[in-house]
């Protein structure tokens, strides 16, 4: 039995990828076209880390794929030694370039040549990234940074002035992906001119859930790949429940395959899906334990239907016996909306928020 959609790897081959054709085109000629960055932006689950792989492999190009997921933003030793894992990474799997390479590696600073691969120094003559995608230039080697935006505070800012010297002055083609994309359009630097990445073009490719018809087919093909055969209710309910989270209808999936089709399958799924997003948002929680109280009101205002301005405000005042100026609810709206936890569309003249992840939602129900 071969397993393709209900993988909860990334995926590696165009076959393996439901229904991005579009996206993938697009991503391809951004590539092609030599758009020094290329950002793929989407809310968590979606695919991003899929399609950024599975579009470097169709274009047959040589790459070096940081994955800076839950990367300590303060370590410049933990961010270095992610960028040294994924380099020798690449030299494993490009053996051919080592030969040519090897020679001019050893006049990097900072930089150790071992018998095979490569070792980072991140203290005092710490290694000149620079000049290390220089040489990987000459190869024309496609830099790829999947979840930038956890890059934060000074290390972050350093590492962005390495991009913004690598944008001006090479010819390196560049992939940036975020889940949290209010983070990372601030990461770029979209409307801080202060920050280092601030003006230069990008071409920015955002994924969206599935449609409902497209989350039948996905779930219909991907359950024929394993030889399961579920009812059209069931399948039609978990479309329902997981609303083209594409990350959640894996799940639903894979449990479908390790428990057999039971009336309780969406439900156990949910279950374990809530417990997922709940660590997601705890570790949000973690970083701002001042305002935890107030991210979780406002969180359960939107998912009990409270979606404006006006009707969070009254909300949180109502909870806490008191006034909240408006500055201080926009500092906590904003970091809900940078994070991707909350989304904000204008209807009309209104401004409305939402939980975008219909999972997340479910967990601050009131029940």
């Amino acid at each position: 039995m071969v397993v393709v959609y209900f993988d909860t790897r990334p995926k590696r081959r165009r076959e393996d990828l439901y229904d991005r054709e579009e996206e993938l085109a697009e991503f391809e000629r951004s590539i092609r076209s030599g758009n020094p960055l290329t950002v793929i932006t989407g809310i968590r689950r979606l695919g991003k880390t899929s399609l950024l792989v599975v579009g470097l492999n169709e274009l047959a190009v040589p790459y070096v794929l940081v994955d800076f997921r839950g990367v300590n933003p303060n370590s410049r030793m933990d961010v270095y030694r992610r960028i040294e894992s994924s380099v020798n990474t690449f030299l494993r799997e490009n053996r051919d370039l080592w030969e040519e390479l090897k020679k001019d590696l050893k006049n990097i600073t900072g930089l150790r040549v071992l018998s095979f691969g490569v070792s980072f120094s991140w203290k005092d003559e710490r290694t000149d990234l620079i000049a290390l995608f220089r040489e990987l230039e000459k190869y024309d080697v496609v830099l790829a940074f999947d979840e930038v935006q956890y890059l934060r505070g000074p290390v972050g800012s350093e590492f962005a002035g390495i991009i913004a010297h690598l944008y001006d002055y090479s010819d390196l083609r560049m992939v940036m992906t975020g889940s949290e994309v209010g983070l990372l359009h601030d990461y770029l630097g979209l409307d801080d001119p202060k920050a280092p990445l601030y003006g230069r073009y990008f071409h920015e490719i955002s994924l969206h859930r599935f449609s409902p018809e497209q989350s039948r087919e996905f779930l219909r093909i991907g359950f024929e790949q394993v030889g399961l055969t579920p009812s059209e209710e069931l399948i039609d309910l978990a479309v329902e429940r997981l609303d083209g989270i594409v990350g959640w209808l894996v799940l639903f999936g894979r449990k479908a395959m390790e428990k057999g089709l039971t009336k309780n399958l969406v439900d156990d799924v949910f279950e374990e899906a809530k417990a997922l997003a709940m660590e997601e948002f705890e570790n949000f929680l973690s970083k701002r334990p001042a305002a935890r109280k107030r991210y979780v009101e406002i969180m359960r205002a939107v998912a009990s239907g409270r979606r404006t301005w006006e009707e969070i405000k009254e909300h949180l005042e109502m909870k806490e016996g008191r006034s909240v100026a408006d500055s201080v609810l926009a500092r906590l709206l904003k970091a809900l909306v940078d994070s991707s936890f909350l989304e904000k569309k204008r209807e009309g003249r209104n401004v409305r928020y939402s939980i975008p992840d219909p999972i997340l939602e479910e967990c601050f129900k009131e029940k």
